[in-house]
């Protein structure tokens, strides 16, 4: 009987907390956290990060991975090898990903603007492209996939099978746009690209309350 009931708590759990995870995720960060200064390459400038999900995500995160891990002892005591395998090995691998985000290993997939080019960090890959290599940009549902003269080739921090960039070529290179809010990117890019003097003022406030202000209306 105490066997049945920790089965179906241990069960109530694991479909819970994913739920709980998605509900958190669906909540809206404030538009002083979504448009901020940042840095990228030494450089000082425009920052916009994911506008959607809740602080306390990460805490979710973590107890999800403790929960596995236990699943994965308790089998083992059991004398059930191999959904102790399973839940130890899949819990190992969510705690490696977990904590690459927590850490910033792994990125959020904020998108900085900065006088030198445009860079992102997204699922443990790294692209920059300096704006003299920018020839136009693409908006899609999912990506922004910005045209470049030469390759931007990624910098690989994660796992390689989790860091795969969906377009990579010659001439273009994806940033995911899932979780970013929805701003004019094709207009800024294509500003930034084409005139120097308003690549300058990136490294001031300016544009952070333009950008503020424009989120602002989309939020109306």
């Amino acid at each position: 009987m105490l066997e049945t009931l920790g089965g179906v708590l241990a069960l109530a759990v694991i479909l819970g907390i994913p739920i709980g995870v998605l509900v958190l995720s669906r909540r809206r960060r404030p538009v002083d956290e979504v448009i901020t200064r940042g840095s990228a390459h030494g450089r000082d400038g425009l920052a916009v990060h994911p506008w959607r999900g809740h602080p306390s995500l990460d805490v979710v995160a973590w107890v999800f991975v403790a929960v596995v891990l236990g699943l994965g002892v308790f089998y083992l005591l059991g004398g059930q090898p191999y959904a102790a395998a399973f839940c130890l090995v899949g819990g190992g691998l969510m705690a490696y990903i977990v904590w690459a985000r927590f850490v910033g290993r792994a990125g959020d997939g904020t998108l900085t603007l900065t006088a030198e080019g445009l860079h992102q960090h997204h699922a443990g890959s790294e692209v920059f492209v300096p704006w003299e290599d920018v020839r136009g940009l693409v908006t899609t549902p999912t990506d922004l996939i910005v045209e470049t003269t030469r390759p931007a080739v990624p910098t690989q921090r994660m796992l390689p099978l989790l860091g795969r960039r969906k377009v990579v070529q010659d001439d273009a290179v994806a940033l995911p746009s899932r979780m970013l809010p929805p701003l004019p990117y094709q207009d800024m890019i294509a500003l930034y690209s084409e005139s120097v003097v308003a690549r300058e003022e990136l490294d001031t406030d300016a544009p952070v309350d333009r950008a503020r202000d424009l989120l602002r209306g989309f939020q109306r």
